[in-house]
């Protein structure tokens, strides 16, 4: 089956990560527990996720070195959310992990006809429109859907 849009591997489980942190986040606060206590083990999440413990590592670190987790280590370690899932935005997370999200290229050293295209409108309000979604997507309501 084809798809316009494709998300990979990385972005799923990224993503997939990110909202696991965020519903222990949310728990914890509900339950006023101290958030101290809230590192969650790569080795349960990829359990849990059946996913590569090694690979959710990968994109631990990327997501860590631009600040959008935090990691401890030793036991109780793991990682937790570095802020209110209602301040991390999707787009944050994507581009964190593959960088910035391209549209069509309709240039005329890509595409022959783009000089003459009509519709190269449409995929650019659909790439206008795919990042202002993603911008305004906030983790927290991303595990609230």
């Amino acid at each position: 089956m084809n798809s316009l849009f494709k998300v990979s591997a990385k972005n799923h489980a990224g993503m997939l990560l990110m909202s696991i942190l965020a519903e222990r986040y949310e728990i914890l606060k509900n339950k006023s527990v101290a958030y101290v206590e809230s590192y969650v083990s790569l080795k349960d999440v990829a359990k849990q996720m059946d996913l590569s413990q090694k690979f959710l590592e990968e994109i631990a670190s990327i997501l860590k070195n631009v600040e959008l987790i935090e990691g401890r280590r030793g036991p109780g370690g793991g990682y937790r959310l570095a802020r209110d899932p209602r301040f991390i935005s999707a787009y944050e997370i994507i581009t964190a992990l593959e960088g910035p999200i391209t549209g069509l290229s309709c240039e005329s050293n890509f595409c022959p006809v783009a000089d003459k295209c009509v519709s190269k409108s449409l995929w650019k309000f659909l790439h206008k429109d795919l990042i202002k979604s993603l911008r305004n997507t906030t983790l927290n309501q991303i595990i609230k859907l």
